[in-house]
């Protein structure tokens, strides 16, 4: 090509068949980044163009290009500035109208546009005829009919594509016809084409789509399929998902931490290097069990979207969401919560801007997740006895109120400002189709691994050094697990003047160290506990790194690892108890059994712990820094500032509301309970400050991250 090309971008409005377009071009090359300076995801790839390979991006989907969102402004920004030489702007044939205020835009900023109309068989079958040469004529652009899910359309295209590429003008060099417009003329001006272009020839409320639409819609069947939609999707994200886990995190532990171990023990490596190779290990091993959960999440994400029901399930819960100034694709993110927050905190980036996504992921840690399930029954079986039931149901109905609590906070002070419009439309349903599905699901996964999963393995390594280093009258030593001597139960024990407002005396220092710990996963307290509390009777003794190679059977770890994907699918299709909640319901045998405690701990729960303190530390256990996963998760998307601050919110919010509640409960002092609540007011004055701050630098781009 003598016009020569080496990078393309993408742009259309969303569900206009772009990624599906980029997926057919790209194959296996993509790859997944964040646009420099800000968090809206990038996604390269190459294709072939001619004789030679040339870069493609799928550039954020966007109806227009004012900019009013994050997303828009990236779309600004790379072509008003030229960063990709040509600019393809896919436009979706059965929603022609909507489509064609971007190509507008488009127009008036760019001379190298060439317009994919995406669909129109699909429209032809609809009932709609397009004259594309006239609207060719009347835009003055390149159209080329393609359709983006077959391949030989695909490759059609790119080969028309190369004429129109020759034929383009210089850069910088505008059509003579095109003329800036005003919103209005640009409205006006489509309604003209569309009337000149667009012959209906059937009533599109007939076809299929419509004929679904009035049973999925209706205002009587809307929320109970609704809610079928949401428990399937929860079934497949975290019940198949859960049952690869202990998969993962077999072998992950026999990867990342046995066998460097028991080989580097069988050298005679010095202690510490032992410590800290197994402090890695973990980390990786954590990041390993996270994989199925979040792979899964956006497998059935995907399918939502690619089947078309995931507009209709934004439509159904827009009503309730408003309420919170969030749009209604919010909710998705905020039940995935309820099974892990780390793919509930990915799947925010569905939303359209930035204020969407940082609020939903503000708010999606205080759904209570599984992981945080082992503590409450580890409590209602020490304690609560028949009433369990009920004591987990108050605090996953206490999550649930202070999510609500967070986002009308957060909408009047740190994102202060109009909710975004809900504008959407309607695509088409159609068969999902499994390639794109995985391939998309996989591409989010990589992101993971990449991005949190490296702060994840980073902080777990941190705080395993701090568990296995001990420190005693007979010096430093090394491998150890955690101990009343290790410099985490120091910490722990730092923390107890602290905790003890909510009820946490200082002599039970191991629930302090437990919340350490909580830091790896939250289900990490139970073996926090239950080794601290042994520890007391003096009964458990550190156990130090395996023992060396010969000790490792990894013929039979793997077989286990095999074995407990049997017993996981077999778990999930006898029981539809996803949130785990019959557990409390046990025995405290059964549920000793099941969360791996020792009877000992139950006698030093009881003796311990009040029934009002045990409730304010599972508040505190519930709302308190979500775990290093979902922090690593929540930089990805927001950026190390933002997340910082969730972190230092939730658990601000967590000490408050649980020392508030233990004062009141027991009638204490009335000082904690005024000094609860001016640290409340604190927290919602500095979110206020910082929203200021952040409102104020917005209008030159500026972002702290």
């Amino acid at each position: 090509m003598s016009h020569q090309v080496k990078s393309i971008a993408l742009a259309g409005i969303p569900n206009c068949g772009k990624t599906t377009l980029f997926n057919t071009l790209t194959g296996n090359t993509q790859r997944v980044g964040n646009w420099p300076g800000v968090t809206v995801e990038k996604v390269e790839g190459t294709f072939r163009l001619g004789d030679q390979q040339v870069r493609v991006a799928d550039l954020p989907g966007t109806q227009n290009l004012n900019p009013d969102t994050e997303d828009q402004k990236v779309a600004e920004r790379v072509i008003r500035g030229g960063e990709y030489d040509v600019v393809l702007n896919v436009v979706d044939a059965c929603h022609l109208e909507r489509s064609l205020y971007l190509t507008l835009d488009l127009r008036e900023r760019s001379s190298q546009v060439i317009v994919l109309l995406n669909m129109i068989d699909i429209a032809e079958k609809e009932g709609l005829h397009i004259n594309v040469e006239h609207l060719e004529k009347k835009l003055g652009l390149r159209i080329i009919p393609v359709s983006a899910i077959d391949k030989e359309s695909v490759q059609s295209a790119v080969k028309a594509l190369e004429t129109a590429i020759e034929k383009l003008p210089p850069h910088g060099e505008h059509p003579s016809q095109t003329e800036v417009m005003d919103t209005v003329a640009k409205y006006a001006h489509i309604d003209e084409l569309y009337s000149e272009v667009v012959d209906e020839k059937v009533d599109r409320r007939a076809n299929i789509t419509g004929r679904i639409d009035r049973v999925v819609l209706n205002r009587f069947a809307a929320v109970p399929i609704f809610l079928l939609a949401m428990f399937l999707m929860f079934w497949l994200a975290i019940g198949l998902g859960s049952a690869f886990i202990d998969f993962f995190d077999i072998l992950g532990g026999l990867l990342f931490a046995d066998l460097p171990g028991a080989l580097l023990g069988s050298i005679g490596t010095p202690a510490w290097l032992l410590t800290l190779v197994g402090a890695i290990g973990a980390g990786a091993q954590t990041v390993a069990t996270f994989v199925p959960v979040v792979f899964f999440m956006f497998f059935a994400l995907a399918i939502l979207e690619d089947l078309g029901y995931m507009a209709r399930v934004s439509v159904v819960a827009d009503r309730f969401m408003r309420l919170l100034g969030l749009p209604g694709t919010a909710f998705i993110p905020m039940i995935t919560g309820f099974g892990c927050t780390v793919p509930a905190v990915m799947a925010a980036r569905t939303l359209t801007t930035r204020r969407d996504r940082f609020m939903t992921i503000f708010m999606a840690p205080f759904m209570s997740c599984g992981a945080r399930l082992p503590v409450y029954a580890l409590f209602c079986a020490a304690l609560f006895k028949e009433s369990s039931a009920l004591m987990v149901f108050l605090i996953y109905l206490a999550g649930l109120f202070m999510a609500i609590v967070t986002g009308l906070v957060l909408k009047g002070t740190l994102f202060k400002g109009a909710p975004s419009y809900f504008v959407m439309d309607l695509p088409l349903y159609h068969a999902p189709r499994p390639t794109a599905i995985c391939r998309y699901a996989w591409l989010r996964l990589v992101s993971f691994v990449k991005k949190a999963g490296t702060i994840l393995v980073a902080a777990v390594c941190i705080l395993t050094m701090l568990d296995s280093v001990g420190l005693d009258e007979n010096g430093v030593s090394f491998g150890g697990t955690t101990s009343e001597t290790s410099l985490l139960a120091r910490a722990g024990k730092s923390m107890s003047p602290v905790l003890e407002p909510m009820g946490i005396a200082e002599d039970n220092w191991p629930a302090s160290v437990a919340l350490l710990t909580g830091l790896f996963a939250k289900e990490a307290i139970v073996g926090t506990l239950n080794s601290l509390y042994a520890t007391l009777d003096d009964t458990a003794a550190a156990e130090g790194p395996d023992e060396g190679a010969g000790g490792l059977d990894i013929g039979g770890t793997i077989r286990e690892a095999f074995g407990s994907i049997r017993g996981g699918m077999a778990g999930l299709f006898a029981s539809m108890d996803l949130l785990g909640l019959g557990l409390v319901t046990e025995d405290a045998e059964v549920i000793q059994e099941e969360i791996g405690a020792d009877d000992r701990v139950y006698a030093h729960i009881a003796a311990k712990f009040s029934k009002v303190s045990a409730f304010a530390y599972l508040l505190f256990v519930l709302m308190y820094f979500p775990c290093l996963a979902v922090i690593g998760a929540a930089r990805k998307e927001m950026g190390g500032f933002f997340a910082g601050v969730m972190a230092v919110y939730s658990t601000l919010l967590a000490w408050s509301v649980s020392t508030l509640f233990y004062q009141i409960a027991e009638g204490h002092s009335a000082l904690w309970m005024v000094v609860s609540v001016l640290v409340l007011g604190g927290t919602y004055g500095g979110l206020f400050l910082l929203g200021k701050k952040e409102r104020a630098r917005t209008p030159e781009l500026k972002r702290i991250f």
